[in-house]
């Protein structure tokens, strides 16, 4: 994942730690439960336990959101790095962020 580690430290838009449980599913695929763990404007990391491969559309909903779609950039183990095919308002982007922050440990 190292490789890919400039792609969350040189983006455009502010991105904040969330724990959001979502479903994924590719075109004309069932959806599959995902962990979202980063958000912002234009993309996502999430946490899944299948093999989606690189440079996929999928589709990501969220409770309360209509189904975003977005492209597999990167993959490292259970974990996915991927852009949206259009950013999030930005009104959108803070609801989500204080909807689903991250979950701290006590």
């Amino acid at each position: 994942m190292a490789e890919h580690r400039h792609l969350f430290n040189s983006r455009q838009y502010p991105r904040g730690e969330v724990t959001i449980p979502g479903e994924i599913r590719e075109r004309g695929g069932g959806k599959q439960k995902v962990a979202v763990i980063d958000l912002s404007q234009s993309g996502f990391k999430m946490h899944c336990m299948f093999l989606i491969p690189q440079d996929r559309t999928v589709f990501l909903t969220m409770q309360g959101l209509e189904p975003l779609e977005a492209r597999i950039a990167w993959h490292s183990e259970d974990f996915y790095g991927c852009e949206f095919k259009r950013p999030l308002y930005q009104a959108v982007f803070e609801h989500v962020i204080r909807t689903y922050p991250m979950l701290r440990k006590a």
